[in-house]
């Protein structure tokens, strides 16, 4: 049996090049933090692997059962990882799971995430891990046949209490999705038990702002109407219900959204709410527009009449007046308004005539609407920047367009690198921070937490020729009713708190902390990293686990 202690960024796969993981010796972890590290074993044969004390049994009593055992003073968590496979037929060690036993089979090492939490009581100093990997056969005693140490150095230096609190990251929530995967009534009390772990965990990460749905399907479930290659039901329905009064009046419920801000805003998610829906909205083929709607947005907006108890659509523009006009007494009233954007999704260059229009028409209702759009074409760009209140952009729209000093920028189907796919190197997820400090904007954005096509507690992969592996998500759904982490979600963290050393350091020694990015990223010219729009330079965001941890040491060498 082979055995490693390896980084916690190591990527297991079944790829044939895959290469063998290095030995890792010494952890360093400052107070105040979580460091982590992976067990992998192998010996090209199926295995079941068990991290309790519990008697478990595979199913074929043929499979070998090995228990690992991990003996510290310090706190530590052993977790198994699942695969995933990706669009080219690989597999991908990610999902972080709750069970304590699994079965591998010989094509793929058995991975387990190993964390040891640090507050900042712990005292400075050595400690050590040690692993035994013992061989429990059917009916017998145990037998151990690997022993394994690690070095824990735990750090003088204590990182910030909200390491978090400086880096602007916003990823969109997909609520319906959430109650339908589980199978959980929507807004139900499982539903919002199941948003306040989303919130909780959004929350750790130092997620920002709230994603509001302010109308029935804005993207139009991203085709999961026609795309048939992987089953998927994407569609995502407004928080806010509408009713028809018996005078013919349009009038609010605002009770889902009330719940939705109340259980993001408890978990410390109040700097800013996104609205969805009203500008922006995505026309799709095959799918049918609200019928005589005179207004530049096909926008979806159901209500039901109290006079005749049926459903229908708000159709003309008098109606969209009022029901824009009582969301936004609302938000005015519970205090939001001033925080709220009007939100679009990378409008078309081959409708920005209508995309005037349509903000021409929203300003006339409501003046004082401010506006957040995300751009991924450089021409959008051009023409409509000066119009908008908070700037996205793509990777690529970010690196050739310095000057104008986007709030965020994003990365979702491209580019290729740096990207959070199944396949990427995970520690291109871990440099996205450090990219977003380097070009001065404020933070990430990324599109999708939880956008799971059907059968994702086993399969993530959906619309493969135009969304990677990975792309629809960051947690996954478990067996249990609960979200559970990736590899990917842990090491965004960890580049999170790499953003929060570099502002700290910056203000001790601007200089060599450019230095340091510069060594880092060995190309210091944004405009110079891509070879166009969705491919990077093949040279590039390739950092190594020992360049990371050189940075590191030297980002606390100059804070401490």
């Amino acid at each position: 049996m082979e055995g490693y202690i390896t980084t916690e960024n190591y990527r297991a796969s079944t790829k044939m090049s895959n290469s063998k993981p290095e030995n890792l010796d010494c952890l360093k972890i400052p107070r105040n933090s979580t460091g982590a590290f992976q067990l992998l074993f192998h010996d090209g044969k199926t295995n079941q692997i068990v991290l309790n004390q519990q008697f478990v049994l595979p199913n074929n009593l043929n499979v070998n059962t090995y228990r690992v055992d991990i003996e510290s003073d310090l706190k530590v968590s052993a977790h198994l990882v699942d695969y995933y496979q990706d669009e080219q037929g690989v597999y991908y060690a990610d999902k972080i799971l709750e069970e304590k036993e699994k079965t591998y089979t010989g094509d793929r090492m058995a991975p387990i995430y190993v964390e040891i939490p640090i507050d900042q009581e712990q005292k400075p100093d050595k400690y050590k891990v040690k692993i035994r990997l013992m061989f429990a056969p059917l009916i017998g005693s145990e037998k151990c046949i690997l022993e394994k140490e690690l070095i824990v150095r735990v750090l003088d230096y204590t990182l910030p209490q909200k390491i978090t609190k400086d880096f602007n990251l916003n990823i969109w929530q997909q609520p319906s999705n959430l109650a339908r995967t589980f199978g959980v009534e929507p807004w139900g009390q499982k539903h919002r038990q199941l948003i306040k772990e989303m919130a909780q965990s959004l929350s750790n990460l130092g997620q920002k702002a709230v994603t509001v749905i302010g109308s029935e399907i804005p993207w139009k479930g991203w085709f999961s109407y026609i795309v048939k290659d992987y089953p998927a039901n994407l569609f995502e329905y407004s928080m806010i219900q509408i009713h028809k009064n018996k005078k013919g009046n349009i009038e609010c419920d605002f009770t889902q959204l009330d719940q939705y801000l109340d259980i993001m805003m408890s978990a410390g998610i109040n700097q800013e709410i996104d609205l969805f829906g009203w500008l922006g909205v995505w026309q799709a083929p095959f799918f049918p527009d609200v019928k005589g709607l005179d207004y530049p947005e096909p926008i979806i907006l159901r209500y039901l009449d109290d006079e005749c108890q049926e459903f229908a659509y708000l159709n003309t523009k008098e109606q969209l007046e009022q029901y824009f006009k009582q969301v936004v007494t609302h938000l005015k009233e519970i205090g939001v308004w001033t925080k709220t954007y009007i939100v679009v999704d990378e409008p078309k260059v081959n409708a920005l005539d209508v995309f005037k229009k349509s903000i021409k028409e929203l300003k006339k209702i409501i003046p004082d609407a401010k506006l957040k759009v995300t751009f991924d074409k450089e021409k959008a760009l051009e023409a409509l920047s000066s119009d908008i209140d908070y700037l996205v952009t793509s990777f690529n729209c970010t690196c050739q367009h310095p000057e104008l000093n986007s709030n965020q920028f994003y990365v979702c189907n491209y580019p290729d690198k740096p990207n959070t796919f199944l396949s990427s190197d995970l520690l291109e997820t871990r440099l996205l921070p450090i990219l977003a400090y380097w070009t001065r904007t404020d933070g990430l954005l990324r599109w999708a937490y939880n956008c799971w096509p059907e059968n994702a507690i086993t399969d993530i992969r959906y619309n493969t020729n135009n969304l990677p592996t990975g792309d629809l998500c960051l947690v996954y759904p478990s067996t249990s009713g609960h979200l559970l982490p990736s590899l990917r979600l842990k090491q965004l963290y960890r580049g999170i708190e790499d953003f929060s050393l570099l502002k700290k350091a910056e203000q001790i020694n601007y200089e060599k902390t450019q230095e340091l990015v510069v060594e880092l990223l060995h190309e210091e010219d944004p405009k110079k990293w891509m070879q166009d729009s969705h491919l990077s330079r093949l040279d590039l965001f390739r950092t190594t686990d020992e360049q990371f941890k050189k940075f590191r040491q030297a980002l606390l060498k100059i804070i401490e």
